[in-house]
């Protein structure tokens, strides 16, 4: 049963790209204003190591965008009609 409960976990947490919990802002003031902490740069920082070692499927496309062009076809078919 544990099992199950993982997997329906694993599956959603895939699936809404959550790669961890992520706290941005751990305090806010009564302005709204963010007071930085230990926790936030720490946060950032392994928010980093996953964008490094962990790629994921959004980030196909700029992978296709990367590449050098190759052509496909070098003149167009001619259509008489």
């Amino acid at each position: 049963v544990i099992g199950i409960w993982f997997t329906a976990l694993g599956i959603s947490t895939m699936a809404f790209n959550l790669n961890g919990f992520n706290f941005n802002q751990s305090i806010i003031d009564s302005q709204g204003h963010v007071i930085n902490t230990w926790a936030d740069v720490l946060n950032r920082a392994n928010l980093g190591f996953e964008v490094m070692h962990e790629r994921n499927a959004h980030n196909f496309p700029l992978d296709l965008a990367a590449a050098e062009a190759t052509p496909v076809a070098l003149t167009a078919p001619v259509i008489n009609g």
